[in-house]
């Protein structure tokens, strides 16, 4: 499609769109909640959002591309289930709850319902978006405070709250469930700050970013301080560098959908992954023993991957997933599911590095937060997770949101990257 096509279907940034606004509004101020009291419910609220958005949506605004790279991937992943070890046995998928439970179905439910609420998002009028954009600023603002405050004193918050719904909690329980908390934080931090700061909140910009590594710290989350580091190394990096340090930024997003498994059996054979697991606390060498295991077995099917899901067959040595989304990818998906998740990933970076000519600020928290997602999902959570993929989207609509309510909005969002 060409560029003039693109610019006539641009939503007009001064139209009223009050219903996608309030939709976006709820949104927001659902977050705090859900991300102190119940993270897994992110994923029906980005459907509910969705579903809200889809009667007033016209015809479709964001940009074809990226939505065309995740279909082609939930496709793959779907046929992958004919040679998957995971695959349900032929005739159990009876009932709703049984087909629900399909990861192949879930994914495109995700990518119609998350894609309509990321094109909601670009059809924000700029009044619409700002007041939204309020709301992030300060809804981050109050899960940190309450996140990190309940983090200081045990987690008795949300034990008292718990057992206050009749569903009690041990006090080490409370903690790993409030400790989830921080990994919205350190994606979200980034769109949050920024909206703050355009509101001349500095203050509130510095109790956030202390919110944010006290509860980080106090709930162990190592990798949710790792994430914010390398997102302020890019945020300055674009920043500063503009659209070089975009460049920069797709490079270092697609070398480890690249190089993941080969990088850490090179690594095994020059002997500098028994040096590592010398060196690190027991979480991490657990980590270690499922990375070696992972890059090991993806040279069994290194092109189609062994199906997906299939990460769940494998026992003890891979308990669940395998922390690792480049490594998840090449072991389930082979070399086909990593090429199609690294191309959608270096297409936001790429989005960012064009948004940087223009509004290097923007481009800088886009980046930032995006650099966030992909170092927590290197590290932590399972590709497939439907809460965890909802936080990539909420983080797109956040910064969409952003964007649009900057004066400096113009025409290269639509044609880039939501994103941008």
């Amino acid at each position: 499609m060409s560029e003039p096509t693109f610019r006539q279907n641009l939503p007009d940034s001064g139209k009223a769109t009050p219903w996608l606004g309030g939709v976006m509004i709820l949104l927001f101020v659902m977050t705090p909640v859900l991300g102190y009291f119940a993270q897994l419910g992110f994923a029906p609220l980005l459907a509910l959002v969705g579903l809200l958005a889809l009667p007033v949506m016209g015809r479709p605004r964001a940009p074809v591309a990226p939505a065309l790279i995740l279909l082609l991937l939930a496709l793959w992943g779907a046929w992958s289930m004919t040679w998957s070890p995971a695959a349900p046995p032929p005739g159990s998928l009876k009932a709703y709850d049984d087909i629900e439970k399909l990861t192949a179905a879930k994914l495109l439910l995700q990518l119609a319902l998350y894609g309509a609420a990321v094109a909601a998002a670009l059809r924000l009028s700029t009044r619409a978006a700002d007041r939204a954009s309020t709301f992030i600023g300060f809804g981050v603002l109050a899960l940190a405070i309450l996140v990190g405050g309940d983090a200081l004193i045990g987690a008795k918050i949300f034990q008292k709250l718990r057992e206050l719904t009749g569903d009690p909690v041990r006090p080490d329980i409370a903690k790993v469930k409030i400790g989830i908390g921080c990994y919205v934080l350190a994606v979200l931090f980034w769109p949050a700050a920024a909206a703050l700061a355009r509101r001349g909140k500095h203050p509130a910009v510095v109790l956030l970013l202390a919110g944010v590594i006290a509860a980080s710290v106090l709930a162990s989350a190592d990798s949710c301080l790792v994430a914010l580091g390398v997102g302020l190394l890019v945020w300055a990096l674009i920043k500063f560098g503009g659209k070089a340090g975009g460049g920069v930024l797709t490079l270092a997003v697609a070398v480890p959908f690249v190089v993941a498994p080969i990088a850490v059996l090179a690594a095994i054979q020059t002997g500098f992954w028994a040096w590592l697991h010398g060196l690190v606390p027991p979480s991490w060498d657990a980590r270690l023993n499922i990375w070696a295991f992972a890059a090991d077995h993806v040279q069994t099917h290194p092109f189609r991957g062994w199906g997906l899901d299939a990460s769940r067959t494998f026992g003890d040595a891979i308990p669940l997933h395998t922390h690792n989304a480049q490594l998840q990818l090449w072991l389930e998906l082979g070399a086909v599911g990593a090429a199609l998740a690294g191309a959608f990933f270096c297409w936001l970076a790429y989005g960012v590095t064009r948004t940087a000519e223009t509004d290097r600020g923007s481009a800088a928290t886009a980046g930032a937060a995006l650099t966030s997602y992909l170092v927590i999902g290197a590290l932590s959570f399972g590709v497939w997770q439907e809460w965890w993929i909802a936080i990539g989207a909420l983080a797109i609509v956040a910064c969409v949101a952003l964007r649009r309510s900057s004066s400096e909005y113009g025409d290269e969002l639509v044609e880039i990257s939501p994103l941008g």
